[in-house]
C-alpha cells in the first residue's frame, strides 16, 4: 500500500470537518427527537433564554471553546457534552475515512460472487468504496444517537431508525456489494441485496427479542418503564441489516459478555450509565475497522 499523499490527508481532514457539523446535528436529534419536537424549527437556540445561537458561535467544538462553555446572551452554562459529541463524530468520520480510503477498502473482506455457475471474488473500489463508507456512517450515527438518548434515560423513538432502515433495505438492492460478507457463500449477485438484508434482520430481530425477554425476566419491570429494551431491539436490527447476520451475532454476544462482566461495578446503581446501545456502537465501529482481520482469524480456526 503506498503511503498516504498530502491530498489524501486533506480529504480526511475535510471529512472530519463535515463530521463535526454532522455531530452538531446529532446533538439536535438527541435532544429534540425524544420530545417530539421538530428538527428544523426553531433554529438552534439557548434552552434557557431561547435566543438564537449566532452562526459564529455554532461552529462545532470551537464555538463552545470561544464561548467558554456559556451562552453569549444569558451566561447559562452549555454542557460539555455538545462539543464532545461533535469531536467524537468528527473523529469517527476521519478514522473510518483514513482506514478505508488509504487502504482502498483492505479493512473489508473480499466477497465471493456466483457468476454463471462459477465463483468470482469481488472487492471494493472507486465509487463503491465511498458508498460503503457512507453506508457504514449512517449505521454508526444512528447507533450513537440511540446510545446518547438511552444515556439520558429516554427511549429512542422508532422514527430515529427510519432513515437507517430505509437506506439499509433499499441501497443494497441497487448496490449488493455494500455488504462485503454474504448471508452464505456463492449467493447470486442479483438476489444478494435482499437475501443478506433479510437474514441480518431475522437474526438481529431474534437477538433483540431475546435481549428484551431476558431484561423483563431479570428486572421484572413493565414494558413502559424499560427505556432500553426497545432501543436495543432496534439497534440490533440495524446492525444485522447493515453488517449481516454473522456480525450482529458476534457483536450481540460481545455486548452481552461486557454487560455481564461490568454488572458488579453497576450493582450499587442498578440504572446503568453505559447503555447497551453504547457498546453496540463501539463494537460495530471496531468490527468495521477490523472486519477483514476478524474474518481471516475465523477462517484460520
Amino acid at each position: 500500500m503506498p503511503p498516504p499523499s498530502d491530498t489524501g490527508w486533506l480529504f480526511v481532514i475535510w471529512l472530519a470537518v463535515v463530521g463535526g457539523a454532522v455531530g452538531s446535528f446529532l446533538n439536535v436529534v438527541v435532544y429534540r427527537l425524544p420530545l417530539g419536537l421538530s428538527l428544523i424549527e426553531p433554529p438552534s437556540h439557548c434552552p434557557t433564554c431561547k435566543r438564537p445561537i449566532r452562526w459564529r458561535d455554532n461552529v462545532p467544538v470551537f464555538g463552545w471553546i470561544f464561548l467558554r462553555g456559556r451562552c453569549r446572551d444569558c451566561g447559562e452554562r452549555i454542557s460539555v457534552r455538545y462539543p464532545l459529541v461533535e469531536a467524537l463524530t468528527a473523529a469517527m468520520f476521519a478514522a473510518l475515512a483514513a482506514v478505508e480510503h488509504f487502504s482502498q477498502g483492505a479493512n473489508l473482506p473480499l466477497r465471493a460472487i456466483a457468476v454463471s455457475d462459477n465463483v468470482a471474488v469481488g472487492g471494493v473500489g472507486g465509487l463503491q468504496l465511498y458508498g460503503t463508507y457512507l453506508f457504514h456512517l449512517l449505521l454508526l450515527c444512528t447507533l450513537l444517537c440511540a446510545a446518547l438518548i438511552e444515556y439520558d434515560g429516554r427511549r429512542p423513538p422508532p422514527r430515529l431508525f427510519v432513515p437507517a432502515f430505509a437506506a439499509g433495505l433499499l441501497a443494497p438492492l441497487l448496490w449488493p456489494l455494500l455488504r462485503p460478507v454474504a448471508a452464505w457463500p456463492g449467493l447470486p449477485i442479483h438476489s444478494a441485496g435482499a437475501v443478506d438484508g433479510l437474514a441480518g434482520l431475522a437474526i438481529g430481530g431474534a437477538l433483540g427479542a431475546a435481549a428484551w425477554s431476558i431484561r423483563q425476566i431479570v428486572r421484572r419491570r413493565s414494558v413502559k418503564n424499560n427505556s432500553q429494551s426497545f432501543g436495543t431491539f432496534y439497534c440490533l436490527l440495524c446492525v444485522g441489516l447493515y453488517l449481516g447476520w454473522q456480525a450482529v451475532l458476534a457483536i450481540a454476544l460481545a455486548t452481552a459478555a461486557i454487560h455481564c462482566a461490568t454488572r458488579p461495578l453497576r450493582r450499587p446503581r442498578p440504572t446503568s450509565k453505559a447503555p447497551a446501545a453504547a457498546w453496540l456502537f463501539l463494537l460495530s465501529f471496531a468490527w468495521i475497522i477490523a472486519w477483514s482481520r476478524l474474518v481471516a482469524l475465523y477462517q484460520s480456526w
